[in-house]
């Protein structure tokens, strides 16, 4: 077996069609087979690639050799033509369990929160694996993580969904131990459904069930898949305000897997609530390091304008009022190469406007914010709240009454307790109070 990270920490495990070859027609095909293997398992994709297509050549109908060449397209990152192979093998074979499986696994790889059709389409292949094998672990874990994919915080990302997602995603999990009590992934995976249902106290005790059998998770899935436990574990101490114990779980994490980007971005934050702005800006500094040494990672939209956008943040509260600006407009920019917007960059600009008194160029960027963000979640509450403040400071009274009533309403919908929600609704109270 080899593991992949998942955008959650953990690890899919790929079934690898090599245990099925039997004998495969002529000595020459099995030496490119064989020598495919090789290839593969040493990382050498292209080459194991090359070599199964020779191999194809001499044998165009042999199920095996689609989906072993998907698997190289996988581990490459190229999930389209993974998916390719994966039909390839199962036109040949319908019950290739090898190609539903992993073809599972090419759709986990495409999803994410603003587009979860491929999860339906690996959920319905990691389904139709069990069906074929219906003690097989590895497609109840990762269906589980699959499920887990489609909510957070207690609710679905689709209002409209009624599904619910964590108690057949525990259920998968639940499954994975009846059939192997030593596959501790799956507590990991439960502490993760845990944690999107906001079950903090639960989740860190699934994490630590996980932990204690570090030497197998490494033996299973290597010091990536447990750098991704302890991530997911830290990530849960973050909700519950423990930021020493996560940024300790943190600093484990890095240890294991100094590239795991999430890991990074969570731990300057951590930095940022404990007050070290220094430790959190050199946080920032290693995100962009890791950017620049794989480009791919500016190529994502939840990650390419982080560290700056962060760097903004954080000069801000140093009152270093011209690097905040800087840092912001390098966020922006990097934003509008990939087409998407971060409305809080504008709130930010407007808090350093507004802290220099040009209130006219902050309500600028306020509005901008609220525009970019529908009227809704916590960047529009900042915006209100910055708004009020500036119109307040211009002795417009009125409008500073409006946006502080529309601040205070939104952090009440949108604020997470213990996160700034009470103490941001104390201040737009206070501002209202003294106009």
């Amino acid at each position: 077996m080899i593991t992949r990270k998942t955008a959650i920490g953990l690890t899919l495990i790929v079934l690898i069609g090599f245990t099925s070859w039997g004998l495969a027609g002529a000595l020459e095909e099995q030496k490119y087979i064989d020598l495919g293997k090789d290839e593969y398992n040493k990382g050498n994709y292209d080459a194991a690639i090359y070599l199964f297509n020779k191999a194809i050549e001499l044998n165009p109908d042999y199920e095996y050799l689609y989906n072993d060449r998907g698997l190289c397209y996988l581990a490459l990152g190229d999930m389209d033509l993974a998916i390719t192979e994966f039909d390839k093998a199962i036109e040949l074979n319908s019950d290739c369990v090898e190609a539903y499986y992993n073809r599972g696994l090419a759709y986990f790889g495409q999803g994410g929160y603003k587009d979860t059709a491929p999860f339906k389409n690996a959920i319905s292949d990691f389904t139709k694996t069990i069906e074929l094998e219906p003690d097989n672990v590895d497609a109840y874990y990762n269906r589980g993580l699959t499920y887990n994919q489609y909510y957070n915080s207690g609710k679905n990302y689709d209002e409209e969904d009624t599904t619910d997602y964590y108690t057949i995603a525990v259920a998968d999990f639940d499954k994975v131990l009846e059939l192997d009590p030593t596959y501790v992934l799956a507590y990991a995976g439960k502490g993760n459904a845990a944690y999107r249902n906001k079950e903090y106290n639960k989740s860190e005790e699934y994490f630590v069930k996980a932990l204690e059998s570090e030497s197998e998770i490494l033996e299973e899935s290597g010091g990536i898949g447990l750098a991704g436990v302890y991530a997911s574990k830290a990530r849960n101490l973050k909700a519950m305000m423990n930021y020493n114990a996560s940024i300790a779980d943190y600093e484990e994490t890095i240890s294991y897997d100094p590239t795991l980007m999430t890991a990074l971005l969570h731990q300057l934050s951590n930095y940022e609530y404990v007050g070290e702005y220094e430790k959190a800006i050199e946080w920032c500094d290693m995100a962009e390091e890791v950017m620049k040494n794989d480009p791919r990672e500016y190529e994502n939209y939840s990650y390419g304008f982080y560290p700056s956008y962060y760097k903004g943040k954080l000069y801000c509260i140093l009152e270093q009022y011209d690097k905040a600006l800087e840092m912001y407009d390098i966020a922006d920019a990097l934003c509008s190469e990939q087409h998407h917007s971060k409305p809080s960059i504008y709130a930010g600009k407007g808090d350093i406007y507004s802290a220099l008194g040009e209130y006219d160029k902050a309500i600028e960027n306020y509005n901008k914010t609220i525009e970019l963000a529908g009227d809704k979640g916590t960047s529009a509450a900042d915006a209100y709240k910055g708004l009020g403040i500036a119109y307040k400071e211009l002795g417009e009274n009125d409008k500073a009454k409006a946006a502080l009533e529309n601040a205070i309403s939104l952090y009440e919908e949108y604020g997470v307790d213990g996160h700034g929600k009470q103490e941001n609704i104390d201040e737009c109270q206070k501002l209202l109070d003294e106009l």
